[in-house]
């Protein structure tokens, strides 16, 4: 006979809502973006073959390739892994291994993301200058970036005493998405977000191609 763990257990001593949480509607972005993998790579060749952008900026493009890369990977990786892992337990007895697997990735990329955004802010900005979100504006960037921020400061909140006891962890599932103490994110806005960087990424990996757009007036805004 299997196990049936009582729902305040489970959600107690592993994480919240995981008595809850059994569906994952995260967009698959794969298919969109086939170069995807290869984004690092093809900005290597294409900037000793065709056109190298200099000075900071040539860093700049670098590491943002650098964390859009890393960001696509790990989106893509959590959500299997999610997958998995509703198809591996209950919600009475949960695969727990499986589960913190899953939230690393999600993570991850929720981490690299941040990173993302905090080097085109200083690169000048993702719109004439201007930053990708405002503190408070509601923004998916903004709620993104909070919940990178709840995951790399857990350790000082805790000291704090920012969080209840029932907050075992910094990000945890639930069936519309992702959820910390402060900041709430759907998998459909985190699929949003991660296709915005997809697609700066794409034009980032060519800086000959780039270049030409910007002259004939259609570059990235």
């Amino acid at each position: 006979m299997a196990i049936r763990w009582y729902s305040g257990v489970l959600n107690h001593n592993i994480a919240p809502g995981i008595s809850e949480f059994t569906e994952c509607n995260a967009p698959d972005l794969s298919a969109s973006h086939p170069q995807a993998p290869h984004w690092l790579a093809n900005h290597f060749l294409n900037s000793v073959l065709r056109a190298q952008i200099t000075g900071t900026y040539r860093q700049y493009v670098q590491n943002l390739l650098f964390r859009a890369q890393s960001c696509f990977h790990s989106y893509h990786s959590a959500r299997e892994i999610t997958f998995q892992y509703l198809v591996a337990g209950t919600v009475h007895n949960p695969a727990i291994r499986t589960y913190f697997l899953a939230v690393t990735q999600w993570e991850t990329c929720f981490l690299n993301a941040q990173i993302f955004i905090d080097i085109l802010n200083k690169m000048g900005g993702a719109s004439r200058g201007q930053p990708m979100f405002l503190e408070g504006d509601g923004s998916i960037e903004q709620r993104a970036y909070g919940i990178a921020n709840t995951i790399k400061h857990w350790g000082s909140d805790l000291a704090a005493g920012r969080h209840s006891e029932e907050h075992t962890i910094p990000l945890w599932l639930a069936n519309s998405g992702f959820e910390t103490r402060i900041n709430r994110l759907t998998f459909i806005e985190l699929g949003e977000l991660v296709e915005g960087i997809a697609m700066l990424a794409n034009d980032l990996q060519d800086p000959a191609a780039l270049a030409k757009r910007c002259e004939e007036g259609n570059g990235v805004s």
